[in-house]
């Protein structure tokens, strides 16, 4: 009795350090709370007394003496909706402003991220320095000298909380990337392709990361739909021209379902390339080591899915990922990591194709950037230039070494049996080319994008890129 007694005399001391630990733990995730706020708005009129800090939403960056890019932002608030719709005006007005064809480059990032320029030098460099990389690449590019690169940054409040405590906040973002993918982002991206487009030679990427791809995939694949479906009328032989000239999703963090509902719409509907019919128009590529979308992903989507049980008995005609399957795998899996929808998959073990240069020819590739936002050892990556001028048709790219870049690593993409030949294409990618869930914008992932973006834009077609519809008999 006298123990009890004395517990219950503690009883109220230890209920105060409680309520004073989670005062503590709730004050430091105050603190660490990120603005809401938009980051690039600095010069839109007097919207500078609003918001403190921030930077212009178009920048002209000079990489050589001869070769620039130019760089816009758009933002997008907690509910999806434009934090100011000017940003998209000027983003479009600076497209559509000169005389040269545009490699138009769109970016949404994912967790973790925002459209704020992190600290240079740092241990973790933000999405904004690493974009700037990939566009730096693009500008000194002999490949693409006769395009004025322009890169589009869509933003959104992916990073939460400053520090590990963001990790925390998978369900809340993802969320908040379902709200964003609502008809602002869809009309911003569409809009940008269609002023970018007003040149025929014009050539338009959009990519989406992490939880960006599953923003990107939302909010594209109902206009999508409906253009493919629509335009031209069903069961004629008028070309359908596509959205854009790449899709690229990077270690996505959708549901693997909606890439089901996709590649199953386009079995259906027969939508092939009218040139070549192996080229693709979607790719979604994951590392093998992403632990986030393998490891937090189904983590985050356990108990939510959790009675969320049925099974597909469609039968194999049009996908054999309908044929007696649980729903269940395509709500707590990512693309990236549901075997049912692997379409290519990735040799390491290719040799270099016959004309392939030498050592001392990868070397004098004229390849000079004065001022970059790449690492400086990343400054030359030989493999880039080399992937976006050469494409024999065998889906072989190269990467280049780490310690000597005048070297090159051969792999090679080969569709998985059956080839469903459908222009969207679900593959893993080696460690070696994306070690993990970020950064994405490494030298051999950007070598690994210059060549998928020339697998599916061959040199010698400069007009968009054309489909053709046969679609099979209604069941």
């Amino acid at each position: 009795m006298l123990k009890i007694a004395d517990m219950r005399r503690k009883s109220p001391g230890a209920m105060n350090r409680s309520r004073l630990a989670f005062i503590i733990a709730s004050s430091a995730l105050l603190l660490g709370c990120v603005e809401n706020k938009p980051y690039r708005v600095a010069g839109i009129d007097d919207l500078d007394k609003f918001y403190s800090g921030e930077k212009p939403p178009s920048e002209s960056v000079r990489v050589s003496d001869q070769r620039g890019y130019r760089i816009s932002f758009v933002e997008f608030d907690e509910r999806g909706d434009f934090w100011d719709r000017r940003q998209l005006a000027r983003a479009a007005n600076k497209i559509k402003d000169g005389n040269k064809p545009v490699l138009l480059v769109v970016y949404i990032h994912g967790w973790h991220h925002n459209a704020k320029d992190r600290p240079p030098g740092g241990k973790n460099p933000g999405d904004v320095q690493m974009f700037r990389c990939l566009l730096s690449e693009l500008a000194i590019s002999e490949s693409t000298k006769n395009f004025a690169i322009h890169g589009v940054y869509l933003g959104w409040r992916g990073r939460l909380i400053e520090g590990p405590l963001d990790y925390l906040t998978f369900l809340d973002r993802k969320g908040a990337a379902m709200r964003v993918a609502g008809t602002p982002v869809t009309e911003t991206i569409f809009e940008l392709i269609r002023q970018a487009r007003k040149h025929s030679e014009s050539k338009c990427v959009v990519i989406g990361h992490s939880f960006g791809g599953l923003l990107l995939e939302k909010a594209m694949a109902q206009a999508m739909t409906g253009r493919i479906i629509a335009n031209p009328k069903p069961h004629s032989e008028e070309p359908f021209t596509a959205p854009a000239d790449l899709i690229l999703l990077v270690n996505s963090a959708a549901e693997s379902l909606y890439a089901k509902e996709m590649t199953d719409m386009f079995s259906r509907i027969g939508y092939r390339d009218v040139k070549d019919q192996n080229r693709p128009l979607l790719v979604s590529i994951t590392s093998v080591g992403d632990t986030a979308t393998g490891g937090w992903f189904p983590i985050g989507t356990f108990f939510p899915n959790l009675f969320a049980h049925r099974k597909y008995h469609w039968g194999n005609r049009h996908d054999t990922a309908s044929d007696e399957t649980d729903q269940n795998i395509y709500l707590t899996k990512t693309p990236g990591h549901n075997e049912k929808l692997f379409t290519h998959w990735i040799d390491d073990k290719t040799p270099p194709p016959s004309n392939a240069l030498s050592d001392q020819a990868i070397s004098r590739m004229p390849i000079k950037i004065n001022q970059c936002d790449c690492e400086t050892k990343e400054a030359r990556n030989p493999a880039f230039e080399y992937n976006l001028q050469h494409y024999d048709g065998d889906l072989r790219f190269a990467t280049s070494l780490k310690d000597d870049p005048n070297q090159f690593k051969w792999w090679q993409i080969h569709a998985k049996p059956p080839d469903r030949r459908t222009p969207y294409w679900i593959m893993q990618v080696p460690k070696a080319i994306i070690p993990n869930h970020t950064p994405i914008f490494t030298a051999e992932g950007r070598a690994m994008m210059a060549a998928l973006f020339r697998i599916a834009n061959p040199k010698g077609h400069p007009e968009p890129r054309q489909f053709s519809l046969t679609p099979s008999p209604a069941e």
